[in-house]
């Protein structure tokens, strides 16, 4: 049986994870007084942190999209370990190894005699080892990030992903006025997260001086603390986005490409005046819905190659990009290293460094994906799971 492979929403992932790169980035410029675009004319890069948000509901739409047939009447144990070993197969061998990657560039700097930042590995431990190991250093047990400080999505969505096959059945079930309800409850959550939850979060006091500067109001910026519940609602609502577009939920206006472009600029345009998060959001079930549905042009831009691959490599870029830019970071603060003054550079010194990071990444990211991803998840899963597997993107299957 084989699951229809849906080409658009494979480039998404790439072009969110390209975003979440750009936004580390603009963080590690402002450093040194750089910047990719001026804060205080727009708050456009500063919330591309929401992408994170965007992979939960689409990873809750390809969840239900790839796997739900197998739990729609009940969980039995040989189809919930199946599941669990292809989701395993799937973020786990680059998780280990970005978490490796990370620890010996830190090790090479402490041998350099370079200054770390505490930025960087205040909360890195054995214990943080352990965490990382069992994937649960994003589930409250930390004050700050560990290692490959990106991986923590991939903790809390490792554990929506425990708690997918249990909610298939009830939620197949639902007609339209529970899928609304179920919407609405996790809108709720997102503002419980932003009144309740971020003021709740805690930083070491090796970082005592980011205490006072606080998320913007309603954020949704919960991460090593709380993350498990800003995934949860951006998951389930991808699941909703599935019951609706298995229905052909209007179809016709969201497959038309004006729906797409006033979509786009409906986000960017908050982004770009720093919105509410909990309104920001909510253009991506919608962006998801017509990117599912398609059209003549997107599908044609979506289907190209560069894009397919952008997609395939999503996840090597989103977290072997982190190692090497917290390596670069550490020696350009020490000016042994460099010898160069970086301080105050210009927006367009910024940007040639932004696109030949990316160059360098899109490198390494298809190094990531030919050598170490798809080999480890093909034998993952000829050892232990099903006997082939299809391409990276996860949006085809064959049992």
């Amino acid at each position: 049986m084989s699951t229809r492979y849906l080409s658009n929403l494979t480039p998404l992932r790439g072009i969110a994870a390209m975003l979440t790169v750009i936004f580390h980035v603009d963080i590690v410029l402002s450093l040194f007084q750089g910047a990719l675009i001026d804060r205080n004319s727009s708050q456009l890069i500063s919330r591309m942190y929401l992408m994170v948000d965007f992979f939960f509901v689409l990873s809750g739409f390809i969840m239900c999209h790839v796997y739900a047939k197998n739990f729609e009447t009940s969980v039995n144990g040989q189809s919930f370990k199946k599941f669990t070993i292809a989701r395993f197969a799937r973020v786990y061998p680059l998780h280990l190894f970005s978490m490796l990657l990370t620890s010996f560039f830190l090790f090479l700097l402490y041998r350099w005699g370079v200054q770390v930042t505490p930025l960087l590995d205040t909360e890195n431990s054995v214990y943080s080892v352990i965490t990382n190991l069992l994937l649960l250093h994003s589930m409250n047990f930390h004050q700050w990030f560990t290692f490959t400080h990106a991986s923590w999505s991939i903790s809390v969505e490792w554990w929506m992903y425990m708690i997918f096959p249990f909610l298939v059945a009830p939620f197949m079930k639902l007609k339209k006025p529970g899928r609304l309800m179920i919407v609405a409850l996790c809108i709720g959550g997102y503002f419980m997260i932003g009144y309740l939850l971020v003021p709740l979060t805690t930083v070491p006091d090796s970082l005592s001086f980011l205490r006072g500067d606080g998320n913007p109001p309603f954020s949704l910026n919960v991460s090593y603390q709380f993350g498990i519940f800003r995934c949860m609602f951006g998951f389930i609502i991808g699941m909703m986005v599935y019951l609706a577009w298995k229905d052909n939920w209007a179809k016709k206006l969201f497959s038309s490409g004006y729906t797409v472009l006033i979509l786009l600029a409906g986000l960017f345009t908050c982004m770009h005046f720093a919105v509410l998060d909990v309104f920001t959001v909510l253009f991506f079930p919608f962006i998801l819905l017509s990117a599912a549905y398609g059209n003549k042009n997107m599908n044609a831009l979506l289907g190209t190659k560069p894009m397919q691959k952008l997609g395939d490599w999503s996840f090597s870029i989103y977290l072997i990009h982190q190692p090497f830019l917290y390596q670069a970071t550490a020696l350009m603060q020490d000016p042994r290293t460099t010898g160069i003054d970086l301080s105050g550079m210009t927006m367009l010194t910024s940007w040639l460094i932004c696109i030949g990071f990316i160059i360098f990444l899109l490198f390494v990211s298809y190094l990531s994906y030919r050598f170490i991803e798809l080999p480890a998840r093909n034998y993952i899963n000829r050892r232990w799971g099903k006997d082939k597997v299809q391409p990276i993107s996860v949006l085809e299957v064959t049992n």
